[in-house]
């Protein structure tokens, strides 16, 4: 028996030290040196609500101010620096390739940061709760941006991501309320569900051609976008997608020469090289390769007076449409089958609908309220 238990013991020991490759010191003035190489874990589990960290330095963390991690560290660990609220700089060097998940979470005292070209990858919520971050550079190496990295900066206010993003992740940008303006590069070719939810201080946003889907809420809760570019590579468009976007009055659409000519509804038609745009409409014009909008889809955009439905569309979800209020027409084309429940609920301005054969199936209340 006492063989095994020694054995145990030489195990659990020869994994500590395979884990304990880093050095720390904390000076005087705050600052917290990093040296070494691969930085372990410092949370077993994937919830931050399991119990505190484990880093040798939590309980000295009221008093870091600064973060130096010296080149030759390789990554930054699960948990490392959470919830460290007095910390406002961090030096990160070309060496560290990966940070893992709630790594920064929840420092409230961090104003920017700077990703180096060298990490490939940024675990979920490794930013999130930075309340105070107001600026971010990121890594030109990135493929994806993970459920919540930052979510719940408030002060945030751009971002630009890098050409080698694919895919912005679940709530990547959530409740970031204080982000005026973000370029989306050709790269993507996914937003994922919530991805900018909340973003309230968000005016416009241009979708590049790359992107084939829209998740379920991306934009929804984004009271101040006024104008959002669809390009015709999408295909599919989630529930709640601009739920709640009050200020929107005006879906701009690239389909190749397409003309969509609504000058009373219109500021202005800009003509392009390869195609019109409609700008400053209150006139939703949906691109001809959707063939679907989700329930809630365009829920509580309460400014749109228009909406043109293409041929392409074969259903309408839940509460597609409900509460647009200033609505007061739309022709629903041949190809629709079927119509969600209460898909234009409280839709109060609304005096004419023209419904297809091609219609089998009406929901319940899909008129309520109008």
């Amino acid at each position: 028996m006492k063989k095994y238990l020694l054995l145990i013991f030489l195990v659990l020991f020869s994994f500590s030290a395979t884990n304990a490759q880093i050095e720390w010191t904390l000076s005087d003035d705050g600052t917290l040196t990093i040296s070494g190489t691969n930085m372990p874990d410092y949370r077993k589990f994937y919830a931050t609500n399991t119990g505190q960290t484990t880093a040798p330095w939590y309980s000295e963390r009221e008093k870091i101010k600064k973060i130096v991690i010296e080149d030759g560290v390789t990554s930054i660990g699960r948990c490392a620096f959470h919830n460290c609220d007095c910390l406002t700089s961090v030096t990160i060097p070309n060496s560290v390739t990966y940070i893992n998940l709630f790594a920064f979470k929840e420092c409230d005292s961090l104003t920017s940061i700077t990703i180096p070209n060298s990490v490939k990858l940024i675990e979920e919520e490794a930013f999130s709760g930075c309340s105070r971050l107001t600026s971010v550079t990121l890594s030109n190496s990135l493929v994806y941006l993970g459920w919540q990295v930052f979510g719940g900066c408030y002060s945030l206010k751009s971002v630009i991501i890098p050409n080698s993003v694919k895919t912005i992740g679940w709530w990547a940008f959530s409740s970031c309320m204080s982000l005026t303006s973000v370029v989306i590069p050709d790269s993507v070719t996914s937003i994922e569900h919530g991805a900018f939810n909340g973003c309230s201080g968000l005016t416009s946003v241009t979708i590049p051609n790359s992107v084939t889907s829209i998740g379920g809420g991306a934009f929804g809760g984004c009271s101040g976008l006024t104008s959002i570019t669809i390009p015709n590579s999408v295909t599919s468009i989630g529930v709640y997608a601009f739920s709640d976007c009050s200020g929107l009055t005006s879906i701009i659409v690239e389909e190749g020469n397409a003309k969509y000519d609504s000058r009373d509804n219109c500021n202005a038609i800009i003509e392009t090289k390869s195609n019109t745009l409609i700008a400053g409409c209150k006139n939703a014009v949906i691109p001809n390769t959707v063939t679907s909008i989700g329930r809630f889809a365009f829920d509580g955009c309460d400014s749109l007076t228009t909406i043109t439905i293409p041929n392409s569309v074969t259903s309408i979800g839940k509460y597609a449409f409900d509460g647009c209020k200033s609505l007061t027409s739309i022709t629903i084309p041949n190809s629709v089958t079927s119509i969600g429940e209460s898909a234009f609920v409280g839709c109060v301005k609304l005096t004419s609908i023209t419904i297809p054969n091609s219609v089998t199936r009406i929901g319940e209340e899909v008129f309520a309220r109008c």
